[in-house]
C-alpha cells in the first residue's frame, strides 16, 4: 500500500501544506461511516496559511535534499501532486473501519479527499499505476490496484482509497512506516510493466466486495455517516489544524474483541474521544475531550468531582522545580466500573485468596490524591559499580512521590494483611520495611495513616514531611491547575539544558544548540466540562513567542535533515575508502 498511497494521496497531503487559498467546508467527511473506529483529519488550508505566511517555500523544504537527483525526484513528485486533480486546499481524512474477525480481513483503512478535476486525477493514475484498468460502477469510476490489493474510487468531487488493514499491525500503514515489501511481495519497479507471472490473482469476489464498500461510502445516508455522531460534528466545527476521533463502541462491536464481556460494551456505549492540535505563535495547543456515555457518566458524577490538593505540591522543599504531576482520582470509581461489568466476584476471589482482602478494602485504603515533584535535574559522573575507576554519566534529580491515605481502618487492614505483613512492620504511628537489607537498597520511604511518601534521599524526604516547602510555580501555572483533577508541568528548558554538547562538532553542535533553544515548557490540565464531558488541555510553549510553532519545527527539521545527510555521506565516503581495493601498477597484467 505504501508506494501507491504516497503517489496518489500522501504526496498530495504533503503538497497541500504549501499551497494557500480559501477552502470549503469539509464535505469530504460525509463519506466517512459512523462505524469508523478511528478518524484523523488534516486541515490543509490551516497548515498552508501558517506556513506560507511565514515564508516557508518549496525551496525551504527541499533544502535538506543534498543531491541533485534527490531534489529532482522530490520536485517531480511535487509537480505531479500539483497536477493530480486533487484539491490540495481541502481536508484530508484517514479512517480505520473495524469489521469482522481479524483473520477475515474485512477491516480497512480509507483515505478521503476532494477533487478539483476528475479528468486530471484519472490521467494521474494512468501515468503512475502500472496495472491501470479503468472500470465504472453506478456514478463513480474505480481501479483495482493489484499490487496493494486496494480500490481507488472517484466521482466528480471526491476520491476514496480503501485497502484491507491488519488491526494488529496498524503502524505499517502510517505515512512514516516501513516501505519495505513483505516477505511474500516481489520487489518490482512500479515504472516497469509487471509480468503476468508476478501479478497476484485476486479473487473476483474479493474485488467485488471492496468495490461494493466504496460504492457504499459514496452513497452513505446522513444517519449512516460519522457526521451524525454529535462529538464528531463538534470536532469538525472546531476547524483545528488537525483532529482525531475515536469511537470505542465501533471497535468493540466489530468482532475484533469478541472476548470483551457484553457488560463492558454496554458500559462504554455512547462514549467517544476527540482531540485537536493547533499550531499557534510560540506554542502548540492540544485539546482533548472524553464524551461519556450514560453508564460511565453516572459513575463519574458519583465519584469524579475530586480536585488536586495543591498543598501536597507546595510542601516540596525547593523554590524552583523541574516539573510535577498532580492527580485526584477516587479509586472507588474503579470498583464501580468493575461492579458494572459484573466482574467484581472474580476480582474479589483473586484478591482474597492471597491477602484476605476485598477489592473495596484496597480501594478505600487510599484517597486517590497523589503528587510527583522533581527538581535539581543534572548530569552527574558516578563511578561504575562493576568497574572501579571507571566513571559514567547519568541523569540525577531530587524528587518526591506522595499518596494520601483514605480510610484509616481499611489502610491498616491492607498493611497488616498476609500479603504485606512480612514486608512491613509497624513502629509507633508509622510502618517501616521489615528487612533492613532490603530497605538499604530502596529509596527512603515514610508510611503513616495519612500519607505514603517516597523520596530521592532522606534529606529531601524529611524536609518535605516537615511541611516547610516554598515552591514557587511559574507564572500562571498555579491558577491554571487549581480546581482540576489533573495538573502537570515540565520545565523543558531546564531538562534540555543538561544535554551535553562536548561530543558534538561543527554543524551538529550548531543544530543541537538550536534544538536546546527551541522549547520552554509543557503544561497539562484536565477538568470536568459539564456533567458528561472531561476536557484536557495541554500546551507546548516555545521560547520564540512571535513565530508560528509549526514554522519553527519545519525550520529546525530541515536543518537537522541536512546535517544528518552530510554525516551519512561522510560515513559512506569513509567506509568506501576502507574497502576500496588498491591497484598495484607494478604487477598489473597487460592484455595480450
Amino acid at each position: 500500500m505504501k508506494r501507491t498511497i504516497s503517489k496518489v494521496l500522501l504526496t498530495a497531503v504533503a503538497a497541500a501544506v504549501i499551497l494557500s487559498s480559501c477552502s470549503k467546508n469539509p464535505e469530504e467527511s460525509r463519506y466517512i461511516p459512523k462505524t469508523a473506529g478511528v478518524v484523523i483529519d488534516l486541515n490543509a488550508k490551516q497548515l498552508t496559511t501558517k506556513l506560507v505566511t511565514n515564508g516557508i517555500t518549496m525551496d525551504k523544504l527541499f533544502a535538506a535534499a543534498d543531491t541533485k537527483d534527490t531534489a529532482n525526484e522530490v520536485m517531480k513528485a511535487w509537480k505531479d501532486a500539483e497536477n493530480s486533480g486533487i484539491d490540495l486546499q481541502s481536508h484530508f481524512f484517514a479512517s480505520i473501519v473495524f469489521q469482522g474477525q481479524a483473520a477475515e480481513k474485512k477491516s480497512y483503512v480509507a483515505l478521503t479527499a476532494s477533487l478539483k478535476d476528475a479528468d486530471k486525477f484519472e490521467a494521474y493514475l494512468k501515468k503512475n499505476v502500472a496495472d491501470f484498468s479503468l472500470k465504472t460502477q453506478n456514478d463513480f469510476k474505480y481501479i483495482w490496484e493489484t499490487k496493494q490489493h486496494a480500490v481507488i474510487g472517484w466521482n466528480k468531487s471526491a476520491v476514496i482509497y480503501i485497502s484491507a488493514v491488519d488491526p494488529n499491525n496498524l503502524e505499517q500503514y502510517a505515512p512514516g512506516g516501513s516501505s519495505q515489501p513483505s516477505q511474500d511481495e516481489p520487489m518490482v519497479d512500479s515504472a516497469v510493466a509487471v509480468p503476468a507471472a508476478l501479478k497476484t490473482n485476486d479473487d473476483d469476489a474479493t474485488i467485488k466486495n471492496w468495490v461494493a464498500e466504496v460504492d457504499h461510502l459514496f452513497h452513505l445516508k446522513k444517519e449512516e455517516s460519522a457526521g451524525s455522531i454529535e462529538p464528531f460534528a463538534k470536532l469538525l466545527k472546531e476547524n483545528a489544524d488537525a483532529g482525531v476521533f475515536v469511537n470505542p463502541e465501533a471497535i468493540y462491536n466489530s468482532g475484533q474483541f469478541t472476548m470483551i464481556p457484553a457488560n463492558v460494551k454496554k458500559l462504554m456505549e455512547g462514549t467517544y474521544y476527540t482531540g485537536t492540535v493547533n499550531f499557534e505563535n510560540g506554542k502548540i495547543l492540544f485539546n482533548g475531550n472524553t464524551f461519556m456515555g450514560k453508564e460511565i457518566a453516572g459513575i463519574y458524577k458519583k465519584y469524579g468531582k475530586k480536585e488536586i490538593d495543591l498543598d501536597m505540591l507546595k510542601k516540596y522543599p525547593a523554590e524552583s522545580i523541574t516539573g510535577f504531576i498532580s492527580y485526584a482520582f477516587d479509586f472507588r470509581m474503579i470498583g464501580e466500573i468493575i461492579k458494572a461489568t459484573g466482574m467484581d466476584g472474580v476480582v474479589n476471589m483473586a484478591i482474597s485468596g492471597k491477602s484476605g482482602l476485598s477489592m473495596d478494602d484496597i480501594l478505600n485504603a487510599f484517597e486517590g490524591q497523589l503528587v510527583y515533584v522533581a527538581s535539581d535535574l543534572a548530569i552527574t559522573k558516578k563511578e561504575s559499580e562493576y568497574m572501579p575507576g571507571e566513571f559514567i554519566e547519568k541523569p540525577s534529580a531530587k524528587w518526591i512521590f506522595s499518596l494520601k491515605v483514605g480510610n484509616k481502618d481499611a489502610f491498616n487492614k491492607v498493611m497488616t494483611s498476609p500479603m504485606l505483613k512480612e514486608v512491613f512492620t509497624r513502629e509507633g504511628d508509622h510502618y517501616v520495611i521489615a528487612n533492613p537489607m532490603a530497605a538499604a537498597t530502596m529509596p527512603p520511604v515514610s508510611i503513616t495513616e495519612k500519607f505514603v511518601t517516597v523520596g530521592s534521599d532522606s534529606a529531601v524526604l524529611q524536609q518535605y514531611l516537615g511541611g516547610k516547602g516554598s515552591v514557587k510555580l511559574p507564572e500562571g501555572v498555579e491558577s491554571k491547575v487549581k480546581g482540576s483533577m489533573l495538573g502537570g508541568y515540565v520545565d523543558l528548558e531546564k531538562v534540555i539544558s543538561i544535554v551535553p554538547e562536548d561530543k558534538a562538532e561543527g554543524d551538529e553542535k550548531t543544530v543541537l544548540q538550536k534544538s536546546k533553544a527551541l522549547l520552554k515548557d509543557f503544561t497539562v490540565v484536565s477538568k470536568a466540562d459539564g456533567g458528561d464531558v472531561q476536557h484536557t488541555e495541554a500546551v507546548l510553549t516555545f521560547k520564540n513567542k512571535d513565530q508560528n510553532s509549526l514554522v519553527q519545527l519545519v525550520n529546525l527539521g530541515t536543518e537537522v535533515a541536512k546535517v544528518m545527510k552530510e554525516k551519512k555521506a561522510k560515513e559512506k565516503a569513509y567506509e568506501d575508502s576502507l574497502f576500496a581495493a588498491p591497484v598495484d601498477t607494478a604487477t598489473a597484467v597487460s592484455p595480450n
